[in-house]
């Protein structure tokens, strides 16, 4: 088997994967020129006034080249087939059993909170008492 079929056999086989694949990419290039943007402002107003076109700009572009890059990186499309592909493969819970869940996780918490305001009003009683002695 030569590397092109085993690159083919790794990823997702159907259109409907890869299209969450893509989607990843454009998440992760919005949200690389979000930080970009933040970060050459805060660099540039160190030195002057920055110019927020600009800062944009030049955002955008490494941005877009950072993202073109590794779209184009065949182990970086290779693990995210994989993610994807595993992704696919999970047994969601339903609405209910979600819901479920969560009441379970709020009470327990509620429980917990409890005993250790307990535990900790305890504690605040004894140190007072050693304390003032």
């Amino acid at each position: 088997m030569n590397q092109s079929e085993t690159a083919r056999d790794l990823q997702p086989k159907t259109l409907g994967l890869v299209r969450w694949v893509q989607m990843a990419f454009m998440a992760f290039a919005l949200m690389l020129l979000w930080i970009l943007d933040k970060i050459i402002t805060l660099a540039w107003d160190k030195f002057a006034e920055p110019q927020p076109t600009l800062v944009t700009l030049v955002a955008v572009v490494i941005a877009a080249g950072t993202t073109y890059g590794l779209y184009k990186h065949e182990k970086v499309v290779r693990i995210a087939n994989e993610v994807v592909g595993e992704l696919s493969k999970v047994t969601w819970p339903s609405r209910n059993e979600t819901q479920v869940s969560t009441v379970v996780v709020v009470i327990t918490s509620i429980i917990a909170a409890a005993i250790i305001g307990v535990f900790d009003a305890a504690w605040s009683a004894i140190t007072d008492l050693i304390y003032k002695v």
